[in-house]
């Protein structure tokens, strides 16, 4: 360590020394450390021409797709600045394609959850070590989730000023809840009570410190020549056939289990589909461990169906979507890749619609955006536990359950509906309960 990485670790250990086991307050850390990061020289002004900025997002693939036109509009913003990007390694791929990068780093710690001050040697740690040497000006993080990681990377790692959503909750009555954690934001960004996007709520981000609009609001997926080249190789098997002129997405698999519709329905659901188009192959898609699911799918196709499931790296699948006329499939990464892609999108949820639709439900937040998309909803709650929910819904996480209330014959509704949406050009999510 450098001596400035000494100053800074010693001093958030000398914190975790004298206040672990007892309540963390934002306000208490901030306190302790201000002027220890005076003292290693972490608050001292720099031109803005040599601004350093951090991006911390080190989520899912899913969020990172939807975080890309913040990406784009932070270096429209701040044009001469030099920024870093700190990802997940799940992200690794797309994000060391990003053009709108200086520097990166790639998460290398496996868990950031678990009882705070469990985690907070092994946060403080990482963050003296990766952000530290440069000195942030600014630092930028999109995680709406509460007491955060990424809130304590920020501030632990040094950067002069962090801007962040708030972490103050609204509870049921109203309220607003003072969790303590605002003290580490230097700009704390309020939560728009708005049916919106997660694309339109990071964004908003940028809007709210800088109150200027938004040039852009697309989606970007980054990838290389080389990328694109070998999706085609990957699909050639099924359209190198004279029968086979167009090609769809289908993705029965998903990293949850309770937001995977039965692979069963997906087989039912397409034979009525392949029956009326001769024409049409499918290219089944997932990760190592989707491959039985996709397999299944595939042999009820035999020679108008391809799995890819687990053969391909993360951006040559991207860009196997590309090639596809539609996404049919679960919520996963790979429809947002299609949205981004301008793929049409017919997916499941499984949110029950009774209990309607609310600024944090999973189907506002992460609905495929702006490209025709239509969206099956179950009509009920599966358990009463599910019933409270109003984030993801179902709560039962062990195998499907409140998802299994979308039938096949929804399901082709949906796909009927969703060629109608691409007939009248519609851009926004429909949502089929």
């Amino acid at each position: 360590m450098t001596e400035v990485q000494k100053i800074v670790y010693e001093g958030l250990m000398g914190f975790y020394e004298s206040h672990k086991g007892g309540p963390f307050l934002g306000s208490q850390l901030v306190e302790y450390m201000e002027p220890i990061f005076k003292r290693a020289g972490l608050r001292e002004e720099t031109a803005v021409s040599g601004q350093h900025i951090l991006v911390v997002r080190d989520d899912a693939a899913g969020d990172f797709v939807l975080f890309s036109p913040f990406m784009r509009e932070l270096r429209r913003i701040y044009p001469g600045a030099h920024i870093t990007l700190f990802a997940s390694d799940r992200n690794a791929e797309l994000a060391r394609c990003c053009p709108y990068i200086d520097n990166i780093l790639i998460k290398n710690f496996e868990r950031d959850s678990g009882s705070f001050w469990e985690i907070y040697p092994m946060l403080a740690r990482h963050a003296v070590e990766q952000f530290v040497p440069y000195h942030f000006d600014l630092a930028f993080a999109g995680r709406l989730g509460l007491k955060s990681a990424s809130v304590l990377l920020m501030y632990m790692g040094g950067a002069k000023r962090r801007v962040t959503y708030t972490q103050n909750r609204p509870k049921a009555d109203g309220t607003m809840v003072d969790v303590g954690w605002d003290d580490l934001i230097s700009i704390p960004v309020p939560i728009l009570n708005k049916l919106e996007s997660d694309v339109d709520r990071d964004l908003y981000i940028l809007e709210y410190i800088l109150q200027l609009p938004i040039a852009d609001r697309h989606l970007e997926l980054w990838t290389l020549a080389s990328d694109r080249e070998a999706a085609r190789q990957a699909v050639e098997p099924l359209l190198g056939k004279k029968n086979i002129k167009r090609l769809y997405t289908v993705m029965p698999c998903t990293s949850e289990a309770f937001r995977q519709w039965p692979v069963e329905r997906f087989i039912e659901m397409l034979k009525v589909i392949m029956k009326r188009e001769k024409d049409l192959g499918l290219v089944l898609m997932g990760g190592k461990g989707d491959a039985p699911r996709t397999e299944t799918v595939a042999k009820a196709f035999p020679g108008r169906a391809l799995s890819l499931a687990g053969k391909l790296p993360f951006r040559v699948s991207a860009e196997v979507v590309g090639l596809t006329e539609k996404y049919i499939g679960d919520d996963t990464a790979l429809m947002h890749i299609a949205a981004a892609k301008k793929v049409p999108v017919l997916t499941t949820f499984p949110y029950p619609a009774e209990l309607g639709l609310r600024p944090m439900s999973v189907p506002i937040r992460f609905q495929p955006y702006q490209v025709p998309s239509v969206i099956l909803l179950p009509p009920k709650a599966a358990g009463d536990k599910c019933r409270l929910s109003h984030g993801t819904g179902c709560s039962v996480a062990a195998g499907p359950h409140c998802i299994l209330g979308i039938t096949v014959e929804k399901m082709l509704d949906g796909y009927k509906r969703l060629n109608k949406c691409i007939e009248e050009g519609r851009t926004a999510s429909l949502v089929l309960k």
